[in-house]
């Protein structure tokens, strides 16, 4: 039989365990970003920003978004110029995807700039608005090598290469580009261009005949999309946010939810605020297929 000790030291056990787990839950909803017993339905907004060199966390994001039974819909706020053709195609497929699904619907609110791999992103989405005078479109490939030879020459500088086979080191800054390098890249080109325009084409259903006039890498104001369809209406964000709202079944003024802000290690602060002097500075030895506005 337990002593009067005993008993009390359980009562303050138990006592500290709900306390613990109070504190826990307190945590856990904190981290969340939601307000205890707050029920409310909300519009996501995850930000396209910058030019797209990777997808994996913006890509893991939009699942937590989709998977928030607090969410009803997504807005994808894009200021981008475009980039890399992989994570701009995987971006495109992740938003496509989740359209498909039905769960939740999918609108692009267009900033100042949604150009190439911004605009293929957008394909995605059900509904694509942009401002009137929003730069979109650059629908094209682009590959760019310097040339560094002549340089060389006049620093009395070489390059010795060996190599396994023939194109190995095609594209090799220290070197003119051969007739057959440049078939060599011209092929790549024009298969991922024709990924672009398919996408384009079958999205927005745009004819063959059209396509050829639009996807020549033009760059387009919103109000001139919107009369060419590359694009469904013309409107700020908050007009987005009203008529993603108005399809997701709640008040127009709903609040917002906006990812948490990732923590910046110094190197991603300085390889960021150099890129933005130097644009591809961190990867100067390297060419890149890119799906981006040129300049």
């Amino acid at each position: 039989m337990d002593n009067p000790y005993q008993k009390k030291n359980r009562i303050y056990g138990v006592i500290a365990i709900v306390i613990l787990a109070i504190m826990v839950f307190m945590i856990s909803r904190k981290n969340s970003d939601e307000k205890w017993f707050d029920h409310q339905k909300r519009i996501a907004v995850l930000p396209l920003e910058g030019e797209i060199n990777s997808s994996r966390e913006w890509i893991s994001t939009l699942k937590d978004f989709a998977e928030n039974k607090r969410v009803a819909g997504i807005l994808i706020s894009i200021n981008s110029p475009g980039g890399q053709v992989a994570p701009s195609q995987e971006i495109y497929h992740a938003l496509h995807r989740l359209r498909e699904s039905g769960d939740k619907p999918i609108f692009v609110s267009m900033s100042s700039v949604a150009a190439s791999g911004g605009y293929y992103a957008a394909l995605g989405a059900d509904s694509i608005y942009a401002n009137a005078g929003t730069l979109t479109g650059s629908i094209g490939v682009v590959m760019q090598f310097p040339i560094y030879s002549d340089l060389m020459e006049k620093i009395g500088v070489g390059m010795r290469v060996v190599k396994s086979q023939e194109f190995k080191d095609a594209g090799s800054p220290y070197r003119e580009m051969t007739d057959t390098e440049r078939s060599y890249y011209q092929d790549l080109i024009d298969d991922v261009y024709a990924q672009f325009t398919e996408a384009v084409s079958r999205e927005r259903g745009i004819d063959e005949i059209n396509m050829h006039s639009l996807a020549n890498g033009r760059v387009f104001t919103g109000r001139q999309a919107h009369r060419a369809g590359l694009i469904d209406a013309i409107g700020t964000f908050e007009d987005t946010r009203r008529a993603l709202c108005n399809v997701a079944g709640i008040p127009s003024d709903s609040p917002l939810l906006y990812p948490k802000e990732p923590r910046r290690s110094w190197w991603t602060i300085l390889k960021d605020d150099m890129g933005s002097v130097i644009p591809g500075w961190e990867s100067s030895g390297s060419v890149k297929l890119q799906y981006r506005i040129p300049y």
